[in-house]
């Protein structure tokens, strides 16, 4: 270290604060986007871009840290500020001016960074994600649509004429470019700007007029598209920006329910929802599944935007990388998933249409989870082509080999140039009934009941082979085969009965298990009942033990021959020896 540095002069707190930010996102995996805003610094902007440009290049800076061997020599060097400090001067304004320790121990690697730098060629880059613009999406609540067009051209901005098909339209936002911005092909309060334009420190934002809202996240408000006055129930609706969008879609009439469990994103909606203006939201801080039909029996509309695995977010990606596959925590997000759609669906008698949608890519949480809800629902709601829906203005679509076929909504980041998404959309047919709802607590009580009775069931097994366990015979008492015999075969008859208790036992699995097994029992019954002396078609437990009663029968009267006959030689030697 050079010699003279001033200890007590800090860091700045712009490299400090993103330092923190860095180290909450990889190890408490939290959000980019969330730490950021809710710090409130002054300059976002530049904090946003130093966080990005870290965890971009992770890759090159463990390997840059480790080849300098930095923490080694330098052990009170906190690594997080290090990698900030690091990424400013290689890829960020390629400086540092501070006289502070962190940064000056940072600087004095700084000809070994550049050359181990220019010597990493062979370091895997991170694969290039793709470059989405910046959507923004037009408060009609606070600001008219016209006004707000108006008002970026007064700002210099130059709109686009619209375009006459999808495809085209893809081509225009692929090559946006300064000062152009186009309205939305789906969604016409939705604005589309070039890449990186920035718009956080914007006036209109910061009162409300202006959302800056992904497409993929509004295409599930407007595909729900409630009436003016109708009742809607958001069941998972932080950070409510679809909230806000569903209000600004009924023009601020009716009512919305905007349901949240947790306390920090609930104190996230309401801010939101105060913000925007959307005075219809009432905001309430209880767990979805816990609503009851009796205390919302109006609702008519229902978005359901479940906890999900993130996979299809494009921030998402640039922080953590491709996840890897995780088969359980998929298995827990899929059942929660269920519980809430079902809940959605067969809890509220006079709900018209449903949207299911998650930000992920996985058909463990897309079509897997529309397959088994339809086989609940049965016919009571029939699941609308996204297609027609669209009027056939898309080109992602769900796969055929699900039971939703291809009726559902992908959103493709590498082809719609916004988050990848997938929507499910369910309509209510009045003419056939709901299906019996049953709650969670009604289900885990069943499901204790079930145990329970299956327990009692296995203790009376227990019991039995308690009571029918006989120590062996001895072979010198041959006066009893006969009734040892007849045992055995009542054992055998109780072990039948046993099979058939133990089949009904596990009747609970599934559908397909009760039609398989009862087949099983149906056929077994027939062959006994044809074929008594037969052993070809029984079970393999019974086969084994009729032949070994078989074989039992078979040896018994030779041996009692045997026995009389030599009987009868020993007789006829005791006469003969009789004067």
């Amino acid at each position: 270290m050079p010699n003279g540095t001033v200890h007590s002069i800090k860091v700045p707190r712009l490299y400090k604060t993103a330092a923190k930010i860095v180290q909450e996102v990889r190890e408490k995996h939290g959000s980019l986007k969330t730490l950021i805003y809710q710090g409130k610094h002054p300059n976002v902007s530049a904090i946003y871009s130093l966080c990005y440009k870290t965890l971009a290049k992770e890759t090159q800076l463990n390997y840059l840290l480790n080849k300098i061997n930095i923490f080694i020599n330098e052990p009170r060097l906190d690594p997080w500020l290090a990698r900030i400090l690091v990424t400013e001067l290689l890829w960020g304004k390629k400086t540092l001016k501070a006289e502070c320790k962190p940064i000056q121990t940072v600087l004095a690697y700084e000809q070994k960074l550049r050359e181990e730098l220019s010597n990493a060629d062979d370091v895997k880059h991170p694969p290039k994600t793709v470059k989405k613009p910046r959507y923004v999406r037009i408060n009609t609540l606070l600001l008219p649509l016209e006004k707000g067009i108006s008002h970026f051209q007064e700002e210099g901005w130059c709109i686009m004429p619209q375009c006459s098909n999808y495809t085209e339209y893809l081509y225009a936002v692929k090559n946006l470019k300064r000062p152009n911005f186009i309205q939305d092909f789906h969604i016409p309060e939705l604005l589309v700007f070039p890449t990186n334009t920035i718009f956080y420190n914007h006036p209109k934002y910061e009162s409300g007029e202006i959302v800056l809202q992904d497409k993929a996240s509004c295409l599930s408000s407007q595909l729900l598209n409630p009436a003016r006055g109708s009742m809607v129930l958001d069941m998972c609706a932080a950070p409510g920006m679809k909230t806000s969008h569903l209000a600004a879609i009924m023009e601020n009439t009716g009512k919305i329910c905007a349901v949240e469990v947790n306390e920090f994103r609930y104190q996230m909606l309401c801010k939101t929802t105060k913000k925007t203006g959307a005075s219809n939201v009432e905001t309430i801080h209880k767990d979805a599944l816990a609503l009851k039909s009796d205390e919302y029996p109006n609702v008519e509309y229902i978005l359901v935007d479940p906890t999900c695995s993130g996979s299809g977010m494009l921030d998402r990606q640039k922080a953590f990388g491709k996840e890897k596959y995780d088969t359980m925590r998929l298995k827990k997000l899929q059942a929660f998933q269920v519980l809430m759609l079902r809940h959605a669906l067969l809890n509220f008698p006079n709900v018209k249409r449903v949207v299911y949608s998650t930000c992920s890519t996985r058909p463990e949480e897309n079509e897997q989870v529309v397959g088994e809800i339809l086989e609940n629902v049965q016919n009571a709601y029939k699941l609308l082509p996204a297609k027609e829906l669209l009027n056939s203005n898309w080109l992602n679509f769900s796969s055929k080999i699900y039971n939703c076929s291809d009726k559902c909504l992908y959103v493709r980041s590498n082809v719609d140039l916004c988050n990848d998404f997938f929507i499910a959309v369910f309509e209510r047919d009045f003419d056939v009934p709901l299906p019996e709802y049953r709650g969670r607590k009604q289900q885990l009580q069943q499901q204790v009941a079930s145990n329970n009775q299956e327990k009692k069931q296995i203790d009376v097994l227990h019991a039995e082979d308690a009571n029918t366990t006989r120590k062996p015979k001895k072979l010198g008492k041959r006066k009893n085969a006969n009734e040892d015999i007849f045992q055995n075969e009542e054992t055998s008859e109780n072990e039948e009965t046993k099979d058939g208790i133990f089949i009904d036992s596990v009747l609970n699995a599934s559908s397909d298990s009760i039609e398989f097994i009862q087949e099983v029992k149906n056929d077994s019954d027939d062959n006994t009942s044809q074929n008594n002396d037969s052993v070809v078609d029984i079970e393999p437990v019974i086969k084994k033990r009729k032949k070994k009663i078989s074989s039992m029968m078979m040896k018994l009267p030779r041996n009692r021959y045997r026995l009389s006959q030599h009987k009868e030689l020993r007789l006829q030697k005791k006469k003969r020896k009789l004067p």
